[in-house]
């Protein structure tokens, strides 16, 4: 079944028990915002600010420096994952004094497998075509209709009203900005799913590098459940810029922002790690890339995370080698294709890359999108 023609056919039906205002061309491309994965990292823990718990076995020196390991000496990680979403605004529903955006939008996400002779293969993909508006926004009856449309066009009916941990940061007031959020938030909850599927059917000893954060709640709560360290990290081009660091006790602490923390930090080397929630997660950064490269100190950098279900210091040992073999795989570079290039993990962009070559173009969509 193509689901823009059902939807389509179903927009048509829409049309005829309320007034719509139609996109311009019957769609519009939702841009995403470039800093929303740096104002998730925000919104997951943003109970924390300052973090003065250093939860490693050797909480010294301050940067550890490394050397990179290829997959030829440990091959570490086999398995990546990513996910990717395209949205479109497709006009305005007005019913008497009530009125809501509809969106339309695909979410995807990708888990690729490394052979041993370095080739990829798909491990699991997955998209879901999802409808959006706002339910408080529209009459029961009218909301009753679109979820009786979409199931019939096999797509996933979201309300932009509903609160989440992602798309809250944006205001109520405006739908059709809080969109974006939305999409980002079921576009996570399946890259959680996928995630937790593969840890099942990951080799032994593989492990998983996901992109984002694991402390996003479907994610963490499902990590948390297993027995000893779960065999993944969470990787983050953007993060946010508010954190401090607190070194020492006492008279004689240092605080430091992460300005201050990352402008140190040298090529091929990583912080110490930090706590997070009360142990379950522990953090650190790890430079990519030499500074002299690059515009200011955060690029070239990312932010690395592993779910700590006993709550207790990791080994810096563990630390290190999930460190260096990080460094490995930033060796092939997507340079002008993507403005997060310094920050990039290639296997990382295979993945997104593989979910974008499943979903609808904007040209296809603004094709069957006609609500007459």
């Amino acid at each position: 079944m193509n689901p823009l023609r059902s939807l389509r056919e179903s927009l048509q039906e829409i049309a005829q028990r309320a007034e719509v205002l139609p996109a311009l061309g019957g769609a519009i491309e939702d841009l995403e915002r470039p800093d929303f994965e740096e104002r998730e990292d925000h919104a997951v823990n943003e109970e924390e600010r300052v973090f003065d718990a250093v939860f490693e076995t050797q909480p010294t020196p301050l940067y550890r420096p490394l050397q990179p390991v290829g997959r030829e000496q440990d091959h570490r990680y086999r398995y990546f994952l990513d996910g990717s979403f395209r949205s479109y605004f497709l006009g305005t529903i007005l019913e008497q004094e009530r009125e809501s955006p509809v969106h339309f939008a695909q979410v995807g996400a990708c888990l690729l497998r490394r052979e041993g002779d370095g080739s990829v293969r798909r491990e699991a993909l997955e998209v879901r075509s999802l409808l959006l508006a706002g339910r408080k926004r529209l009459s029961e009856e009218l909301w009753e209709l679109l979820e009786e449309q979409t199931r019939r066009a096999g797509l996933h009916l979201v309300d932009l009203t509903e609160q989440d941990i992602v798309s809250r940061v944006l205001s109520d007031f405006d739908l059709r900005n809080k969109a974006g959020g939305k999409v980002r938030y079921e576009m996570r909850r399946l890259e959680a799913e996928l995630l937790l599927q593969g840890i099942r059917r990951a080799l032994p000893d593989a492990w998983i590098i996901a992109d984002g954060s694991l402390l996003f709640q479907p994610i963490l709560n499902g990590l948390l459940r297993e027995s000893g360290i779960p065999r993944v990290i969470g990787v983050s081009k953007n993060f946010r810029k508010d954190p401090q660091f607190v070194f020492g006790r006492g008279p004689r602490a240092e605080r430091r922002s992460i300005y201050q923390l990352l402008a140190g930090l040298e090529a091929n080397c990583r912080t110490v790690a930090f706590s997070a929630q009360g142990g379950k997660v522990v953090f650190w950064y790890v430079r990519l890339r030499e500074q002299r490269h690059l515009d200011y100190p955060l690029m070239g950098v990312v932010k690395v995370e592993l779910a700590n279900p006993p709550q207790e210091p990791v080994d810096s040992e563990l630390l290190d080698q999930l460190s260096a073999a990080l460094l490995a795989e930033r060796s092939v570079t997507p340079h002008g294709q993507d403005r997060r290039w310094h920050a990039h993990l290639y296997p990382i962009f295979l993945a997104e890359w593989e979910v974008k070559e499943h979903l609808f173009g904007r040209e296809v969509v603004q094709q069957y999108m006609r609500w007459r």
